[in-house]
């Protein structure tokens, strides 16, 4: 049986610690996983296409108290109520100033706006094993997940016309990617 997972248990993920990100390598990352990874265009389609239903909760969003001239946003992509990806948007200021519907997104996901703007592109994809990074273990435990043996996670940059976002997509252990036991060799 699946455990429950009420919207109230959800918290936002303190800030994360130094991650060094490599590009992604066929020699060191499994084939199963790499295409999660190198997936190139919306994440939020690729999850679409699962069996199940897609959900989003807003974790936190604004600009930061420790950095005024970012904003920022983190959610959980839900397939069926089982969290598969935490995901953190950060923007300067003025991005927000050309794209202000970026802070208007609500529970809607990033990806189905994001990749409707003529003339954004994404910028390379890198990955990191964040297993070890103590605000994710925290919040793993917090939320009730099972500590995996790998924490498969991809950043790039998106460019818009006059702006740009990173983002940051963790893979949680309920994600698809995790199926075939896939871990770093």
């Amino acid at each position: 049986m699946q455990a429950v997972f009420p919207e109230s248990d959800w918290c936002a993920v303190a800030p994360l610690s130094r991650i060094d990100w490599l590009p992604l390598d066929p020699a060191v990352v499994p084939q199963a996983v790499l295409g999660w990874l190198a997936e190139q265009g919306s994440l939020t389609r690729r999850l679409r296409a699962e069996a199940g239903d897609l959900s989003l909760i807003c974790l936190q969003q604004g600009v930061m108290d420790d950095e005024p001239e970012l904003w920022q946003r983190q959610v959980l992509l839900l397939k069926s109520g089982r969290p598969w990806v935490w995901g953190l948007t950060q923007a300067p200021l003025s991005t927000l100033t050309h794209y202000p519907q970026l802070a208007t997104q609500g529970e809607q996901p990033l990806g189905d706006w994001l990749f409707g703007v003529a003339g954004a592109t994404r910028e390379e994809l890198v990955w990191a094993d964040l297993v070890a990074d103590p605000a994710l273990r925290q919040v793993l435990a917090a939320w009730l997940l099972p500590a995996p043996e790998v924490l498969w996670a991809r950043r790039s940059r998106l460019v818009l016309p006059g702006a740009e976002c990173v983002i940051t997509e963790v893979f949680l252990p309920d994600a698809p990617l995790y199926a075939g036991g896939e871990e770093k060799e």
